[in-house]
């Protein structure tokens, strides 16, 4: 079932491995792996660079372990896709980038929505949100937690639940790339006034402005981290 290395390389290969094994339908959730001494034989490599993939895949969700029963394959859940990626865009700004280039095409139409179909309460709820940036960033932070609420409660504002449950299961995603332009020095203050004129728009029942408004915003997060 599994393949020799050729190279006997770090853990990273065997990692990617096993993952392939779960992916294909090779491995069943709740199905226990072999032992340590026949993984590593089957695979060609040291028991501690076994152990050391072991940790990373129950680290990334894909087994767990039972004290004394061995390790078992875990449920693939949205979590297990999206580690791995978050992991490279918090090293790949070009990535980051990217997912911006997505965010253009989904928030975007968010706003647009929200600005037609948003109840007083959820305008009240993005207001909200932009206090809690502005709470976090005038505390030395920056104001990621009241970031995200701001472009959550646009999706859920919009009307629209498979926008609120795309952003939702996405949102560790979608953090990290509001994160990477939000650590360039005086950037958070500057999201701050674009989310008021996004604000503003939807507050005033007008979809043009909030869209053109949600689009610059995106637009210059691009380009922070392309420049």
């Amino acid at each position: 079932m599994f393949e020799t290395l050729q190279h006997k390389r770090i853990y990273e290969e065997v990692v990617e491995i096993i993952i392939r094994q779960i992916r294909s339908g090779a491995l069943k959730v709740g199905q226990k792996l072999p032992p340590e001494r026949v993984l590593s034989e089957e695979m060609g490599v040291s028991r501690t660079s076994l152990r050391e993939a072991l940790r990373s895949l129950e680290s990334m969700g894909y087994i767990y372990s039972v004290t004394g029963g061995g390790n078992y394959v875990n449920s693939v859940s949205i979590e297990n896709v999206l580690s791995p990626l978050t992991a490279m865009m918090a090293q790949d700004k070009k990535l980051a980038a990217d997912i911006i280039d997505v965010r253009l095409h989904l928030e975007v139409h968010m706003a647009e929505l929200a600005a037609k179909n948003a109840t007083k309460q959820q305008v009240s709820q993005i207001y909200g949100a932009i206090l809690e940036m502005q709470s976090e960033v005038e505390s030395g932070g920056n104001g990621i937690r009241g970031d995200n609420q701001f472009h959550m409660e646009i999706a859920r504002a919009s009307q629209n639940r498979a926008f609120a449950i795309i952003t939702e299961l996405v949102g560790e995603l979608l953090e990290e790339s509001r994160k990477a332009t939000l650590d360039i020095p005086g950037q958070p203050a500057r999201t701050i006034e674009d989310h008021l004129t996004i604000f503003e728009a939807i507050k005033n029942g007008d979809p043009v402005r909030a869209s053109a408004a949600m689009e610059a915003h995106l637009v210059k997060a691009q380009r922070n981290l392309t420049d």
